[in-house]
C-alpha cells in the first residue's frame, strides 16, 4: 500500500461523509450543538481558552462588565444556544 492508495482511501471516505452530510442537513446541528457543550463546560470549569477571548473590542456590550459578569453572561447566551440547536434539531421534520 503506498502513500497514493492511502489518500485516495482517505479522500473516498470523506466524499462519502460530505455526501452524506449534504443529504441529512439537520445533524449539522448536532454537530453545532456538540460544540457549543464544550465551549460551556470551558466556561463553567473557567478554562482559559474559554474565559479569555480576543474580541478586539468587536463585542462592546462586554466593556464595561467585570470578567466574572462576562463569563456568567456568556454561559447563559451558550446556554440558550444550545438549546435553541436542539429545539430545531428535533423539530426538524
Amino acid at each position: 500500500m503506498t502513500i497514493t492508495d492511502i489518500y485516495e482511501a482517505m479522500n473516498s471516505k470523506a466524499e462519502s461523509f460530505f455526501e452524506w452530510a449534504q443529504a441529512h442537513p439537520k445533524y449539522g446541528l448536532l454537530f453545532a450543538a456538540a460544540l457549543l457543550v464544550l465551549w460551556l463546560a470551558g466556561l463553567l470549569l473557567r478554562w482559559k481558552w474559554a474565559c479569555h477571548w480576543q474580541f478586539n473590542s468587536t463585542l462592546w456590550f462586554f466593556d464595561g462588565c467585570k470578567p466574572e459578569t462576562r463569563r456568567k453572561l456568556q454561559i447563559v447566551l451558550v446556554g440558550m444556544a444550545i438549546i435553541a440547536c436542539l429545539t430545531i434539531f428535533f423539530a426538524w421534520k
